[in-house]
């Protein structure tokens, strides 16, 4: 497994680790590059990484607005888990950090898998590009990096992408359906759990996620403004993001509208509200999603965020960018209870079906039919 962030880390650095858990836990890891990492299940020996200098190199990164700095790492990256692409049957490889990686396990007869956590590169920067120019701003992606993940995607044996979007955004932009194969992320369901409601406290609908505008939340803060209500709330869990700064100063005197910035445990967050609400503009498939489920939450969310929410079900699906319709099932939700709790109750069961330890197996599982040559039963997502 190659993955060159940090590993065990949040977002995408949990999945890896989750990756790696069940992988391990069926005899099939072999070793995991990494940037740097953080203390987890997996055994010291099978890790390895480039340490302290990738972490200063990435936060450098994090403060570069033309993303640049990113772009080198990842070539770093790359050449660097060059050395120690050996002694396996199968490279499992994140999406932009592996172009000769990839080259090489193929030279040496490996199965090739890259990871796409997000839309297609080309289908992701079209979509942002205009979202961001709707707000007056620019959606900042490298030619070069963008080059970069796609020529990786196109190398790659096989495509591992987490969401029916992600798959229609890949086939859109050429690559084979034959290739793409389809296994959502999970949730840690032993600590994300619903608790019981406080009736003394008002309704209160959460957000959880970076506060900008690729989560579409001047949709939200619109559609919040509709519905007019002086007795209700609306948390924002997540840092803010410089360019919403300006959206969020038209909408300060909204009342009910709490920003509770950046939380490293937002179990309380969720266990505490009525609703979840997540109107992204583009995903993958958003872990908060899974979270919010896990906790017994029904949840408001579009088709672009590549949840396992089915409509009506476990919440309500609204197109992006609708104010109308993402007012109006928050509106809807509050007003029936008994709805609410049966979503909320089918959202909790439906997350166990998703629980990282089942994530891992599915996993181990299509990596075994693959080094089989047993496809029929895995290829889209099947």
């Amino acid at each position: 497994m190659s993955y060159g962030n940090d590993f065990a880390g949040p977002g995408m650095g949990t999945i890896a680790l989750h990756n790696a858990i069940g992988l391990n836990r069926h005899g099939l890891l072999s070793s995991v590059l990494c940037g740097s990492h953080r203390p987890s299940p997996i055994p010291k020996q099978v890790v390895r990484s480039i340490g302290l200098i990738d972490r200063g190199f990435r936060k450098l990164a994090s403060l570069d607005a033309s993303n640049w700095l990113w772009y080198f790492q990842a070539i770093w990256f790359d050449l660097w888990a060059l050395r120690h692409v050996k002694g396996a049957d199968l490279l499992h490889v994140w999406c932009g950090y592996g172009t000769r990686s990839l080259d090489k396990a193929k030279a040496k007869g490996m199965i090739t898998v890259s990871v796409l956590a997000s839309t297609h590169p080309s289908f992701q920067k079209r979509l942002l590009s205009e979202e961001y120019a709707r707000w007056g701003q620019q959606w900042r992606a490298t030619g070069a990096g963008l080059r970069r993940s796609i020529g990786e995607l196109q190398r790659a044996d096989y495509v591992l992408v987490p969401s029916a979007i992600v798959r229609e955004s890949c086939i859109k932009e050429g690559i084979d359906a034959r290739k793409i194969i389809v296994l959502p992320f999970g949730a840690d369901v032993n600590r994300f759990v619903p608790k019981p409601k406080n009736a003394d406290r008002p309704f209160r609908a959460v957000f959880v996620g970076q506060v900008g505008i690729r989560k579409g939340i001047p949709y939200l803060l619109e559609a919040w403004k509709r519905l007019g209500w002086q007795d209700a709330e609306l948390w924002l869990v997540g840092r803010v993001l410089p360019e919403v700064r300006a959206v969020l100063e038209s909408y300060r005197d909204l009342p009910g509208v709490r920003l509770v910035g950046f939380s490293g445990s937002p179990a309380r967050a969720y266990q505490e509200a009525d609703l979840f609400v997540f109107p992204s503009i583009e995903e993958g498939s958003a872990l908060v999603t899974y979270e919010a489920m896990a906790c017994g939450l029904p949840v408001v969310t579009t088709p672009n965020a590549g949840a396992v929410v089915q409509d009506g079900i476990e919440g309500f699906i609204v197109p992006a960018r609708d104010v109308e319709a993402l007012a109006a099932r928050i509106e809807q939700l509050r007003a029936d209870e008994r709805l609410r709790n049966e979503l909320g109750q089918a959202a909790r069961a439906r997350a166990l079906e998703f629980s990282w330890e089942r994530h891992g197996d599915r996993l181990a599982a299509v990596y075994t039919a693959l080094h089989r040559g047993d496809l029929s039963s895995i290829l889209e997502g099947r």
